[in-house]
């Protein structure tokens, strides 16, 4: 039987308000290739001109180490201050 998918969304914070969000959406898509599909993306804007990504990406249900690895990928670029996973739920 093949793996299901799950949907993970999550908050990416820039490290500053002066982050370019669109060169900082390229950077996640490309550390996270192979590991997660972004299907959205949108920006809510946090405090202070802080506006922060939210991302709805794909991942296999069966993606070892699960968030973990999302997280760890992402907070590992030096623009990006810290990752929040809001929720994950099955397709």
């Amino acid at each position: 039987m093949a793996a299901g998918k799950v949907v993970v969304v999550g908050k990416v914070y820039p490290k500053s308000v002066d982050t370019d969000r669109a060169k900082l959406l390229d950077e996640v898509k490309q550390k996270l290739q192979g590991v997660a599909e972004i299907k959205k993306a949108d920006e809510e804007p946090i405090a202070f001109g802080l506006v922060a990504l939210r991302l709805h990406m794909i991942v296999p249900e069966n993606l070892d180490g699960g968030t973990e690895v999302i997280e760890s990928l992402v907070s590992s670029l030096d623009s990006v201050s810290n990752i929040e996973i809001e929720y994950v739920y099955r397709l």
